[in-house]
């Protein structure tokens, strides 16, 4: 069989450069002695990733034989990615170089679901604002990642079904591509992908699931979601819906779930549906003091407000959340005997939660098989309230490490 040279020698520069990425700093000789390739075709392809600014050098050390060795690194200061995070609640961009550090960001809070013009629009005065507070140029971004709730199809910038969003058959990248052209006059390359598997890009390359290749990302937010990554990759099933965590059915005749089932996990112990909860409670009379701290105003109870009065002691409100709890750690388990996962990654703004974090862990080690997971690690994630956002920028830095490298600003890919 006839070997295409081309695609051999790119297939070399990938395994040089995430070797680079996963273990820097780090000789030539210890790289030869990773990727099982010369020494000659090493030092060729760092000569070109060193000359396109994609790696560096950081300095010697002491040699086993007591020669000093030249260290290398990826260079992700001198890469810069957009990303975008849309949820029902608010849009989050952030500019980061390729090391994952944010240089620039900005927020916008949603009282309602907004519409997709309405996204649109804060999307662009958002990405303006934080490449201003970024001092970043424009021309040096690689390019855009956006994280959307929902079933996308990503090839198409298409959001099929976004059931928080409200948001159906919607082409999103299409226009925001122009809007975002119009205001910088770059025409940058955007890609889309959901929202829970942003997030474990993100702590595949900065956070929690570091130097994992088998994790799970769960974001409690809200709503509920999971990715699944496995040999370092996403794991998307053959229609792209894995990992719909939040829409496996926990009480077969509970609350109606926006995506139009009953007794979904996501309407039983999402952050909407505690709000909503607490909302319940209040109708019927039960004495809580969440309503206290709204105002009086119902319409203004949110779950960060149920686990504020369960801080306080509030028995209502500890009582949703222990429910919420152990909904959650319920659904866990379950994922824990289907995958036995290495690391399960708690992230979203739910995650926080001192007591629900409890909850969930006392109820998955009751829940889970005898046996099953018991190598597994439950970690909060450190990203903050940007993870997916981080996530959504990590897609371009992917793209870097898949392409050897090749690739210029904005995007566009180089020839062989």
């Amino acid at each position: 069989m006839r070997v295409d040279k081309h695609i051999v020698a790119s297939m070399n520069r990938q395994l040089v450069l995430e070797t680079i990425w996963e273990k820097g700093p780090i000789s030539k000789a210890e790289i030869t002695r990773l990727t099982a390739l010369s020494l000659p075709t090493v030092i060729k392809i760092m000569e070109e990733l060193a000359g396109r600014g994609v790696i560096a050098s950081c300095g010697k050390t002491e040699g086993s034989a007591g020669k000093r060795a030249e260290q290398y690194v990826f260079a992700g200061d001198a890469f810069y990615s957009i990303g975008i995070d849309m949820t029902p609640t608010n849009l989050k961009v952030v500019v980061i170089d390729l090391n994952g550090r944010v240089l620039g960001c900005g927020k916008k809070t949603f009282d309602q679901i907004p519409d997709v013009d309405s996204v649109l629009n804060d999307t662009q005065a958002l990405v303006l604002s934080a490449l201003a507070d970024s001092a970043v140029a424009k021309e040096a971004i690689l390019d855009v990642g956006v994280a959307v709730p929902g079933i996308l199809d990503t090839e198409k910038g298409m959001v099929l079904f976004s059931p928080n969003l409200r948001w159906e058959n919607v082409d999103l990248l299409t226009p925001l591509r122009e809007r975002l052209f119009a205001a910088t006059g770059i025409r940058w390359e955007l890609q889309m992908e959901n929202s829970n598997r942003t997030m474990a890009l993100g702590e595949q390359y900065y956070g929690s699931g570091v130097g994992s290749d088998y994790f799970i990302c769960i974001n409690l937010g809200y709503g509920i979601g999971a990715a699944a990554m496995e040999h370092g990759e996403l794991y998307k099933g053959i229609s792209g819906t894995a990992g719909e965590l939040g829409h496996i059915t926990v009480e077969k005749d509970g609350p109606l779930c926006t995506c139009g089932n009953n007794g979904c996990l996501e309407a039983l112990a999402s952050g909407r549906a505690i709000a909503q909860q607490a909302r319940n409670l209040i109708s019927s009379g039960v004495k809580t003091s969440i309503l206290e701290l709204t105002g009086g105003d119902p319409a203004k109870i949110e779950a960060k407000t149920v686990f504020e009065a369960a801080e306080k002691q509030d028995m209502a409100a500890v009582d949703l959340v222990r429910k919420a709890g152990e909904y959650i750690g319920i659904g866990i388990a379950s994922y824990i005997n289907l995958l036995d996962p290495e690391i399960i990654v708690l992230g979203g703004g739910m995650s926080n939660e001192e007591l629900l974090i409890e909850q969930i862990e006392k109820v998955v080690k009751v829940r889970r098989m005898r046996f099953a997971g018991r190598k597994v690690q439950v970690r909060v994630s450190e990203l903050g309230e940007y993870a997916t956002a981080i996530g959504a920028a990590a897609i371009q830095l992917k793209r870097l490490l898949r392409h050897g490298g090749r690739l210029h600003a904005n995007g566009e890919e180089e020839a062989v």
